[in-house]
């Protein structure tokens, strides 16, 4: 099984042997991490039956029933504590994995490990997992079918950025300055400068989206000078 460059980002930061894929959709994640001998159980989670079912097809078709466990539930109220070392939250907004990560603090309790791949709201995520005791080891950037995406790596730890800036773009992520990022930030501040470019002075949110224009060109100038190239 081939993963897509979004969840193969996703399974190459999973460190621990059992896992809990909050919205696993198809179960692809799963099956692929026991295929590949990256871990040895895991529960596949979701809160619409539809595509729950179609996991367990795809889950019996690789002979992996006993591997993996299908729940239908909400967030992590499918999971109990001590069941799975790693929570894997992939493919929603960045919200809806605080509130999730929120309401399942029981659990976390005994989770090591978070890997998040929020769609948007990057930067309440980040917040989240310090906030719930979790330190950020390494975040990745990729480009997918037209699409950026990032991950979060987050075991166990006491941490606090201490700067907004790196909560916002991402600490890691502003260190790596890969071409990726480097990519993303021009996109963003093209956006904002188009935007800019079309606004009064007069208009409320002129200021807003001016010091937001300023700040993306500070990052881009800064990346596009130490670039990886990776």
């Amino acid at each position: 099984m081939e993963l897509s460059k979004r969840l193969s980002a996703v399974a190459n930061e999973v460190l621990y042997d059992t896992i809990a894929d909050i919205g696993t959709d198809h179960g692809y994640l799963p099956i692929y991490l026991i295929k590949n001998d990256k871990i040895k159980k895991a529960i596949a989670c979701d809160v619409n039956k539809g595509p729950l079912e179609k996991a367990a097809e795809n889950i019996k078709l690789s002979g992996l029933e006993n591997e993996i466990k299908i729940r239908l539930g909400d967030g992590l109220s499918c999971v109990s504590e001590n069941e799975a070392e790693t929570i894997v939250i992939a493919g929603m907004g960045g919200i809806l994995i605080c509130k999730i990560l929120d309401e399942g603090k029981s659990v976390l309790k005994t989770v090591k490990q978070l890997v998040l791949q929020p769609q948007r709201d990057f930067y309440c995520v980040r917040k989240k997992a310090h906030e719930l005791g979790f330190k950020i080891i390494n975040e990745v950037m990729v480009f997918d079918a037209g699409k950026y995406y990032n991950v979060i790596n987050a075991v166990k730890g006491v941490e606090k950025y201490s700067s907004e800036k790196d909560y916002f773009f991402g600490k890691i992520l502003l260190e790596k300055k890969t071409k990726v990022f480097t990519d993303y930030i021009e996109e963003r501040l093209k956006k904002y400068e188009d935007v800019l470019s079309h606004m009064s002075e007069n208009n409320r949110d002129y200021k807003k989206i001016a010091a937001l224009t300023e700040e993306y060109k500070e990052v881009f100038y800064e990346c596009r000078k130490n670039n990886t190239d990776t």
